[in-house]
């Protein structure tokens, strides 16, 4: 039986090929809110849109290192451009779902102002290979409204396959929503060598 995921270390520093990871800091509020207290963001997310107290509270939250060891832990990590001024790109959302079998939810959100440039694309893989590679990640996987078109790209762009369609499982601005269970295996993103050589051993 697999040994349960712990996980002692921070994913940060953590880069790709225009962007870079990091905490967030007060800095960040105003340009969060705007995009978190968006219907049209919201709409896609299961909620309604995000008081300006739920923002601060966030951000709070995840401006130091947080514990990722036990099943419902979460992180979060803005990112910004590697050449601009730390402005804020979106976010990275991780949730160690269940530890012992490392299966880790990943969520993510652009900046609606920086959409269409690849960002979104970009800062999952990177995150995803990250967790794979350093946290020891069996499987990721991210449930998404049906209608969420854009975030269902990204998944399929990524390799990640379609698991499921969950038929009406949430109640949405008014009426029945599905939703998909996109994942991928440490191994189909990495290969069988690899994947296994950063398993964590029986």
């Amino acid at each position: 039986m697999a040994r349960r995921l712990m996980v002692v270390k921070d994913l940060l520093p953590l880069e790709t090929e225009r962007l870079y990871f990091r905490r967030f800091t007060e800095a960040d509020l105003e340009e969060m809110h705007s995009y978190q207290s968006r219907e049209d963001y919201a709409q896609h997310a299961w909620r309604g849109p995000r008081t300006w107290e739920h923002s601060y509270r966030v951000i709070a939250e995840h401006r130091g290192p947080r514990a990722f060891v036990g099943d419902g832990d979460s992180v979060r990590y803005a990112f910004s451009p590697k050449d601009g001024n730390g402005e804020l790109y979106g976010e990275i959302v991780l949730t160690l779902v269940d530890a012992e079998s490392k299966q880790i939810e990943m969520g993510w959100v652009v900046n609606p102002a920086h959409t269409g440039q690849g960002f979104a694309k970009e800062a999952a893989t990177g995150a995803i290979r990250a967790v794979f590679e350093r946290l020891g990640a069996h499987r990721v996987f991210a449930r998404l409204d049906a209608l969420n078109v854009s975030s269902a790209k990204v998944c399929e762009t990524l390799g990640m396959r379609r698991e499921a369609v969950l038929k009406e499982s949430h109640w949405q601005l008014g009426e029945w929503r599905d939703e998909y269970i996109y994942a991928i295996l440490a191994h189909e993103l990495l290969g069988d060598e690899a994947a296994e050589a950063i398993s964590d051993p029986a």
